[in-house]
């Protein structure tokens, strides 16, 4: 299977790049039917103080074009799968005004698992933001993207990102340089991983250490146990 689906290491197919390991995975597990939403992972931060939309849709867009990973999307040629990134232009930034609502932040978190329970196709964008307004200086910022093509730690960065930029253009200071790696970074850091004696000793030890079959089922057990992502991070600051 590894063969077949040109796991590591780069291949000319238009821009096109192979799995990683672990994506891979993902890819055969909701082509099969065995995974739905549970893949999509989603970040609720609440906002104290009031939003510039229009800036903070800048920044959204701006952290969209930096994180090229984020923007994979996945397909077939020839009987293998590959990924690309692709451009664009115009992110979205949906906008809910819950301000009259009884209830504001029981609502956020209902939309927000709404959202997340959405499935994204894996030929994308496997990303999507909302903004909340609960108050007049009260917001809410949820972001939802696919495992696939980005980790928690990975939504952490982005979210980090996008306040330091809203940050900057609201003072009206330059903009930080960006940090993030390409989608060719990414897939070629994997595979140098994988050919490294690290990873079989990061192997054989957690092969040793995880009881049986416990990763394939985490996920799982955790989304039915109802975390979803829809409860409020620590507060952004902006």
């Amino acid at each position: 299977m590894r063969n077949q689906f040109g796991v590591g290491g780069r291949v000319d197919l238009g821009g096109g790049l192979p799995l990683t390991r672990g994506q891979l995975d993902i890819w055969l597990a909701q082509e099969a039917g065995l995974a739905g939403t549970e893949w999509q992972l989603g970040l609720l931060g609440r906002i104290a103080g009031r939003v510039d939309r229009d800036l903070l849709h800048e920044a959204i867009r701006q952290v969209a074009r930096e994180a090229e990973p984020g923007r994979a999307a996945f397909f077939v040629a020839a009987g293998q799968v590959y990924q690309r990134a692709i451009d664009y232009p115009d992110v979205e930034l949906d906008f809910y005004d819950l301000t009259g609502s009884k209830d504001p932040a029981y609502e956020v978190g209902e939309i927000s698992s709404s959202i997340r329970r959405t499935p994204m196709p894996l030929s994308g964008p496997l990303f999507k933001f909302a903004l909340f307004q609960t108050l007049p200086d009260e917001f809410y910022l949820f972001a939802c993207c696919h495992h696939i093509a980005m980790d928690g730690l990975g939504m952490v960065l982005v979210s980090r990102r996008i306040a330091a930029i809203y940050s900057a253009l609201v003072a009206g200071e330059p903009v930080p340089p960006a940090y993030f790696g390409s989608l060719s970074d990414l897939v070629g850091g994997e595979a140098a991983y994988e050919a490294s004696s690290d990873y079989v000793d990061d192997r054989d030890y957690w092969s040793a250490h995880l009881p049986p079959d416990e990763a394939a089922h985490h996920r799982s057990a955790e989304f039915a146990g109802g975390d979803d992502g829809s409860t409020p991070s620590v507060p952004i600051a902006l």
